[in-house]
């Protein structure tokens, strides 16, 4: 077997597999994932905040061009995570911040993601300060 077998038969194995990977696994993931790393960034900065660095916190943004949410510590925008095009957020606050003792600053917080009739829910406990991902009947 040639050099040039051996890569058009790589290359044809790879074509095959890309076809046959569906489309809805891959938005699916998009979407776990980034309700992943908003959980994650809203723990962070709630330790950050118990640490005594009151200065961070969780921005949450509508725009014609998408939704997404912005990790901000010290007056910096450390990053920027957007939502799938295909999905809507709802949220009750934009701001989630948290007080040096881990509570919520006001209060609870709500954010519903939802992707093809599928409402995916991710709640901030208001005396806790716990962060659930709620997903149809059962929490994450």
């Amino acid at each position: 077997m040639t050099l040039v077998e051996l890569v058009i038969t790589i290359s044809i194995i790879l074509l095959i597999t890309t076809l046959c990977f569906p489309k809805d696994n891959i938005e699916k993931y998009q979407v776990n994932s980034f309700i992943k790393q908003l959980c994650s960034d809203i723990r962070y900065v709630r330790n950050i905040n118990m640490m005594g660095n009151t200065n961070a916190y969780v921005y949450l943004e509508k725009s014609d061009d998408g939704s997404s949410f912005k990790l901000n510590e010290n007056r910096k925008d450390i990053k920027q995570v957007y939502l799938p095009k295909d999905c809507k957020i709802q949220f009750t606050r934009p701001i989630i911040k948290f007080k040096a003792d881990g509570t919520p600053l006001p209060s609870g917080t709500t954010i519903k993601i939802i992707h093809k009739n599928k409402e995916i829910e991710i709640t901030i406990v208001p005396i806790s300060g716990r962060v659930l991902i709620k997903e149809g009947k059962y929490e994450i």
